[in-house]
């Protein structure tokens, strides 16, 4: 998962088309021994970049993003992870948003160990199942998974593919760069297997 507390744009006003050098100028002040939120505050103040801190919305300490390459065992890793985070620092709520369907409800925030979802009106069906259910969570079984294909970022000879095959190949980004698109379940609940519903202190729908 790639937590970030600060979001860095070069100041074009100063650095014009320089972009590269300020990268350079970072990686410098890393070598020298300052950390990175040293490195920061020294290139801001010399006016070379521009710091958003807090992440992507205002407020917030850290934001971030991970992919998890369709593979809901790796999902339910990183929510897990989250639900952690939330019991060390039991001020903080830790808000996920899912694109895929680990998330039944594809939004929840954890708060020392609870979460809290939004249970959309407009899926009656869904909404139902939830309810009922209490719960917010696949049911993962990673046995599933052992022949996962693997990540990777790389096409070969994209360049050189037609308009009409580099969409087919990116489809969205969700599925750039995947070895196949073999048929797993993506938003089923296993007889068996890791269940973070468990996990949880409490449960709140919204």
């Amino acid at each position: 998962m790639n937590l970030r507390r600060f979001i860095i744009f070069p100041n074009y006003d100063v650095v014009g088309k320089k972009t590269g050098w300020v990268r350079s100028e970072f990686n410098n002040l890393k070598r020298a021994g300052f950390s990175e939120e040293e490195a920061v505050n020294l290139l801001e103040s010399r006016g070379l970049i521009i710091v958003k801190r807090g992440g992507y919305e205002d407020g917030m300490l850290a934001s971030g993003f991970t992919r998890v390459a369709d593979n809901e065992f790796n999902a339910f890793l990183v929510l897990d992870f989250a639900l952690k985070v939330s019991r060390i620092a039991p001020t903080a709520a830790v808000k996920v948003f899912d694109e895929g369907s680990f998330v039944k409800t594809h939004c929840v925030q954890f708060t020392n160990g609870d979460a809290t979802a939004n249970v959309d009106a407009s899926d009656p069906e869904l909404m139902e199942e939830v309810r009922s259910s209490k719960r917010i969570f696949s049911v993962v079984n990673p046995d599933k998974y052992d022949g996962h294909p693997e990540f990777t970022n790389f096409v070969n000879e994209f360049n050189d593919l037609l308009p009409y095959e580099r969409a087919k190949v990116v489809e969205n980004w969700n599925w750039l760069g995947y070895e196949s698109k073999a048929s797993f379940d993506f938003n089923g609940d296993d007889f068996c297997g890791f269940d973070l519903n468990e996990k949880l202190c409490h449960l709140f729908l919204k």
